[in-house]
């Protein structure tokens, strides 16, 4: 398959960048374990568990809303008189533009202007959260020629035992990394499933 760039989906991945400009490229990370490991040949060592995570919003609301402001005006749309829901932004595009494109796109954009790495994908249904993930798959090689790296990405299915590796791979890596995940995941009552909520020992 061979992937040609609109002009309008670089257009709305530009302006979902923009949102942010002021906000330095970093990313956090912190420390989960230290183990001593005492090996036969080469002795005692301490091996360190990393997490990363996305560095947090350092700009103001007041940038944000400006940055914001300065985008509608641009693109002769109704400027936003505040933040109607905080640094929560709603970003809508019509039916067959290619949303799934450009917010793939607005990943690699955001982990290459301000070093984000970790991202939720949530859908309304299984049959989207599938279709988002071969969609995924399917664009892997053309994101890489252009951007030099692949998004490492997993389905958080309820049902799935792994879901719990996957979500520490999620934590300790520092490469970008997305979770695709339907609502239902948050809405069912089975014991496994809750374990998203817990607080877990090795990932405070």
């Amino acid at each position: 398959l061979k992937f040609k760039q609109q002009w309008y989906q670089t257009d709305a991945t530009n302006a979902v960048v923009d949102c942010f400009l002021g906000q330095t490229k970093w990313f956090r990370k912190d420390i989960m374990d230290r183990k001593i490991i005492d090996d036969n040949l080469l002795g005692k060592r301490v091996e360190i568990e990393e997490m990363f995570s996305n560095k947090p919003l350092e700009i103001s609301g007041e940038t944000l809303l400006q940055n914001i402001q300065n985008i509608q005006k641009e693109w002769w749309l109704p400027v936003s008189k505040k933040l109607e829901w905080g640094n929560n932004l709603t970003i809508e595009m019509e039916t067959g533009t290619g949303k799934t494109y450009v917010y793939t796109k607005t990943i690699f954009e955001l982990n290459k202007q301000y070093g984000w790495s970790k991202f939720i994908i949530m859908v309304p249904s299984i049959a989207i959260r599938e279709w988002v993930n071969k969609s995924l798959e399917i664009t892997a090689e053309h994101f890489q020629e252009l951007y030099g790296k692949k998004i490492r990405f997993f389905i958080y299915d309820t049902g799935n035992k792994s879901n719990l590796v996957n979500i520490k791979n999620f934590a300790s890596s520092a490469n970008i990394e997305v979770i695709v995940m339907n609502y239902q995941a948050f809405a069912t009552t089975s014991k496994e499933s809750r374990k998203i909520y817990q607080s877990l020992d090795d990932m405070e």
